[in-house]
């Protein structure tokens, strides 16, 4: 009897054991269950993976929470697209800046660089420059005439012609060197009146669609130095670059109305009128 009694009790404290376990772990997956692919209640192994609730004819099925995607994750295989596209602009851009430079026309190759003294460089003179506004977007002139007076080889002798002819404006009619530029038989340009203010020669026709450049010297009976007409060509050139100067100028030289066949035979113009954008002279009013 006693023996009874003590296997009922060790029974008893094997079951309480066994609802205790269960109590702390109620939900697990049995290893048949898990290939089956449904929840065991009364299963002995523990899931630490977090599950689903599926309800199937009864039947819990389990399904594992997986991981949403970074919303803000950007594919490989569209971002190697993106990188593409941007690489075939890019190249698009620098084609199309190319054939748009290609457009400009160029009045030739210029071999010879292009020098420029300013003004500030030649007349440091309280007097500044007073002349009316050039409008740049109507420039499509440019007259070129000698200035009828000795040869300058040199940057010295050309500043001092400069400097001279200024003051001699200056103190004839209280008006300032009436050429926008003038280049010198040392193959420089020199900035009278510049790109922005209209020239002072009154029996000129244009004030303010024209470029009057004066090749220092007496060309009357013989041409300038090779290096003046490069020195024109390459101050053209960069006069367009410049967006001050059209494209599509026209190019002239200046005679006395009084003896417009007598002017017209000056050396000067025996070379300028074999330029591409030769038009013809111009009259001017006064000797």
């Amino acid at each position: 009897m006693s023996q009874v009694v003590t296997y009922v009790v060790s029974y008893a404290r094997t079951v309480a054991a066994s609802s205790s376990s269960r109590l702390h772990s109620p939900v697990a997956w049995s290893r048949k269950s898990v290939q089956e692919g449904y929840y065991d209640l009364e299963a002995g192994e523990t899931e630490r993976t977090p599950l689903l609730y599926v309800r199937d004819n009864g039947r819990y099925r389990a399904k594992s929470l997986h991981r949403t995607n970074d919303p803000n994750r950007v594919h490989p295989v569209a971002l190697g697209l993106m990188v593409a596209l941007l690489v075939f602009l890019l190249i698009g851009v620098v084609i199309g800046v190319y054939l748009l430079l290609l457009t400009v026309q160029r009045p030739w190759p210029v071999s010879h660089p292009f020098f420029l003294v300013e003004r500030p460089a030649w007349w440091q003179y309280p007097v500044a420059l007073e002349a009316a506004t050039l409008d740049r977007l109507a420039v499509t002139n440019v007259i070129v005439l000698h200035t009828d007076s000795e040869d300058c080889l040199d940057q010295e002798r050309c500043v001092r012609y400069l400097q001279n002819t200024e003051r001699s404006c200056w103190a004839a009619r209280r008006d300032h060197i009436p050429y926008n530029f003038l280049i010198g038989g040392d193959g420089v340009t020199y900035e009278a009146r510049g790109w922005k203010s209209q020239h002072g020669f009154v029996d000129l026709p244009g004030r303010n669609t024209t470029l009057v450049v004066g090749m220092i010297g007496n060309f009357t009976d013989r041409q300038p130095a090779e290096v003046q007409y490069a020195e024109l060509k390459a101050f053209i050139t960069e006069s367009i670059r410049r967006l001050s100067l059209s494209p599509q100028y026209r190019l002239h030289g200046a005679v006395n109305a009084t003896r417009p066949s007598q002017d017209s035979t000056i050396a000067l113009y025996s070379q300028l009128e074999r330029w591409l954008h030769w038009k013809g002279f111009v009259a001017r009013d006064q000797p």
